[in-house]
């Protein structure tokens, strides 16, 4: 009887999540995705930064080592689009389709497809971002 709490007890403390600065708590990064930066393909991999869903705040980290946080600023007109900013200063808007999503720098019109590959992203609901020459 004891062993076995004491084997929930472990169980239940390597499930909780670990606490970053703060009282923000960093999940683990997710496996890296194949991911598009203007029609480019790169792998990234993103990590949610809060606490409780919906989390309006992620890492985006590229194979080659560089990375970015962006923060929602404001809400979209639907469920799967919002606004989001970079530690740059950069304005973002996210649409989600199906898990993936997508990111188009407001200013310049870079863009980032997350968890897709360029022919994956020509036959979704995000097409129409990946399909215009840069």
């Amino acid at each position: 009887m004891i062993k076995s709490s004491i084997s929930r007890l472990l169980l239940v403390a390597l499930m909780l999540p670990v606490t970053s600065t703060g009282s923000v708590k960093a999940f683990e990064a997710e496996p890296w995705a194949n991911c598009l930066y203007n029609n480019e393909s790169i792998m990234c991999r993103r990590t949610f930064l809060c606490e409780t869903a919906p989390c309006k705040r992620f890492k985006l980290e590229w194979r080659d080592g560089i990375s970015d946080i962006y923060s929602r600023t404001r809400d979209g007109m639907a469920n799967n689009v919002g606004f989001y900013q970079d530690t740059h200063g950069g304005e973002w808007l996210l649409r989600g389709f199906a898990g993936s999503f997508a990111l188009v720098n407001q200013a310049n019109g870079n863009k980032i497809i997350y968890d897709m590959t360029l022919v994956s992203c020509q036959q979704s609901g995000l097409s129409d971002l990946c399909n215009s020459p840069q």
